[in-house]
C-alpha cells in the first residue's frame, strides 16, 4: 500500500492565524545565515497517560500535553497517535487543533486511518506555515501507516510513526529514502520508529541520515527501557548539535518526548 497526498482543506488541518508571521521568523533571516532549529518529536498516545484507556474520552488530558511541548518551545514539533473527531476522543475534538490554539502554533494533521467518528493520524506544530504539505500512506501490519512531509523556505520537515513489524518498517524506510531524494534542502526526519538503534532499520536510515537524538532509552515513559524514538538529519553541508534530551516525562504519555536544537546549513 502507497498512496501519496496533498493536503488542502482537509477537515483535521488546522492553522493558527495569530501566528502566520513572516516565514523566515524563527528559521533565520536569510539563505546565507545558518539556521538554528528547536525540534522536538513527541508520540502523545491520543492525550492518555501511561495505561490510559483508548476508549475513555475523559482520559484525553491534552492540557498536559500542551503543557508539556510549551515547556520545550520548539520551532517545530512532529507528534504521532493523535486523533481528530473520532468516537474515542470525543467527536467534536481536533487534538491537533487543540495544541495548536494551546501552544501558539500552527497545526498540519495527516491521516492515517478512519476511525468511528473520524481520522487517527500524526501532526506538526510549527512556528512559521509550511509552504507546502502532503503525505504518502504506508503499508502497516495493524493498520495505515503514514509519512508527513512538510516544505518550508529552507528546509523539509518529515514526520512519521512507523509500523510494529521488521518487514513493513524497512518498506516504510524505503519509502521514506525515495521521497528524501526529491529534495535538495536539508531534511529533518522525526517519529516514533518502532525500531531500536542497533535495528537493521535504524542502520539503514543511518547510511544516509545524521542521528541528532541522545542515546538515552524513550520507552516506556514511567521506566524506559528502549530507544525507539528519534530525530534525524539529511543533506545538512555543515551541522552542530548544540542540546539535545529524553524530556523525564513519566506521566503525559507512553513515550517520552525527544527535543533537540540543531543549527545547520
Amino acid at each position: 500500500m502507497l498512496r501519496r497526498n496533498v493536503l488542502k482543506n482537509a477537515s483535521c488541518l488546522f492553522v493558527a492565524a495569530a501566528v502566520l508571521f513572516s516565514t523566515f521568523g524563527a528559521y533565520g533571516a536569510d539563505d546565507a545565515s545558518p539556521i538554528k532549529l528547536r525540534i522536538l518529536t513527541y508520540n502523545i498516545q491520543i492525550g492518555r497517560a501511561p495505561g490510559g484507556s483508548y476508549s475513555d474520552p475523559a482520559q484525553a488530558r491534552l492540557d498536559k500535553t500542551g503543557n508539556v511541548i510549551k515547556a520545550s518551545d520548539p520551532d517545530v514539533a512532529g507528534l504521532q497517535e493523535v486523533d481528530c473527531k473520532t468516537e474515542r476522543s470525543g467527536v467534536s475534538v481536533d487534538q491537533l487543533g487543540e495544541l495548536s490554539q494551546q501552544t501558539g502554533l500552527i497545526g498540519t494533521f495527516a491521516p492515517k486511518t478512519k476511525l468511528p467518528g473520524g481520522d487517527y493520524g500524526i501532526g506538526t506544530l510549527s512556528k512559521t506555515p509550511p509552504i507546502q504539505s502532503r503525505f504518502v500512506h504506508m503499508k502497516g501490519s495493524a493498520h495505515t501507516r503514514v509519512l508527513q512531509i512538510l516544505e518550508f523556505e529552507r528546509f523539509v520537515f518529515f514526520n512519521t510513526h512507523l509500523p510494529l513489524t521488521q518487514e513493513n518498517r524497512l518498506a516504510a524506510v524505503a519509502v521514506i529514502e525515495e521521497e528524501a531524494k526529491k529534495y535538495e534542502k536539508p531534511i529533518i526526519l522525526v517519529g516514533d520508529l518502532n525500531a531500536e538503534p542497533d535495528s537493521q532499520e535504524i542502520q539503514e536510515l543511518e547510511k544516509n541520515w545524521k542521528n541528532l537524538g541522545p542515546d538515552d532509552p524513550t520507552f516506556p515513559s514511567p521506566e524506559p527501557t528502549v530507544r525507539i524514538d528519534y530525530i534525524f538529519l539529511r543533506n545538512a553541508k555543515s551541522f552542530n548539535v548544540l542540546e539535545t534530551e529524553v524530556i523525564p516525562d513519566p506521566e503525559t504519555s507512553d513515550h517520552r518526548p525527544v527535543f533537540c536544537v540543531v543549527e545547520f546549513e
